[in-house]
């Protein structure tokens, strides 16, 4: 349910590391489960990459880009997970205080707002203190689409970003640990639209309107069109996995394919491979978010 003007406005954040589906994704969210991502006219322009639009504000990005800048690293040099702890106390003030503005002006009254930037994968805690009501919608996609889609884009050998996507997921769930979150399969969305947008709808508090859906969705997801096409084709180019991103994807894909959410204890353990330093990474979610969200 829309929260009322009384209760807190809900921000929702996408994130993911780039080439994931996330577009998709959350033109489904503007278009279909009405959280508002603003005018197409403060988003990045569509281009031969994204013909159907990127949904990425354009001040919101570069604001990501001023927090990489800050934290030392860029979107293939992520920064280390514990970095926020490292700013100096006035910088994180500015940030996070900016942040809040430029939320606070785009999105304004709206009961639902959304943005989505693979920087968020990175940045997340500062937005998270900018809103403290943001839930978290994490988007994944077979490594090796992702990586060799990242590779055609900067035009560099996708061997080149061997750890990008295991680096990317163990911060993404360590910046979202404390907040509601919802994981969804982009290449499940192409084969079962309908699930995935009735499992959206249910994190989001709406009501299904499965005959609905299916009309806008034609428009909407097309497995047929290269950038939506599963991938199987990629698969035959051979790109290797570590196996410490194997098992992480391996294990996400199956827990949605199967109609369940990840077991955190589990995850926990899996971003934290023998290879990698321990960290502290994973925490229940509480079942009943929506509920202390809209004050009820």
């Amino acid at each position: 349910m829309i929260p009322s003007s009384s209760s807190p406005m809900l921000r929702v954040a996408v994130v993911s590391i780039g080439r994931s589906g996330t577009s998709v994704i959350s033109r489904i969210l503007h278009e279909v489960l009405a959280v508002d991502f603003g005018d197409e006219s403060d988003h990045i322009p569509r281009n031969h990459n994204n013909p159907d639009g990127y949904f990425e504000n354009r001040e919101l990005l570069e604001l990501n880009e001023r927090i990489l800048a800050a934290l030392g690293g860029s979107v293939l040099r992520p920064p280390a997970i514990n970095c926020f702890h490292q700013l100096a106390a006035a910088d994180k003030h500015e940030l996070v205080a900016t942040a809040r503005e430029r939320l606070n002006f785009y999105a304004a009254e709206k009961p639902r707002f959304g943005w989505k930037d693979p920087r968020l994968s990175l940045t997340f805690p500062i937005w998270q203190a900018a809103a403290p009501n943001v839930v978290a919608i994490i988007v994944f996609r077979d490594p090796r689409a992702v990586m060799r889609s990242i590779a055609d884009q900067l035009e560099v050998p996708a061997e080149s970003l061997a750890g990008l996507w295991l680096a990317y997921y163990r911060r993404i769930f360590s910046h979202t640990a404390a907040c509601p979150r919802l994981v969804v399969s982009f290449d499940q969305l192409l084969e079962e639209p309908i699930k995935v947008v009735k499992t959206m709808a249910d994190f989001l508090g709406m009501a299904s309107e499965t005959e609905q859906w299916e009309r806008q969705l034609a428009g909407i997801v097309k497995p047929k069109q290269a950038k939506h096409r599963a991938v199987a084709g990629v698969l035959e180019n051979n790109l290797a996995l570590d196996a410490d991103t194997e098992a992480l994807y391996g294990y996400l894909r199956d827990t949605i394919n199967g109609g369940l959410q990840p077991d955190y204890a589990k995850l926990e353990r899996l971003l934290n491979p023998p290879s990698a330093p321990p960290e502290k990474i994973i925490s229940p979610q509480p079942k009943s978010w929506l509920a202390r969200l809209m004050g009820r």
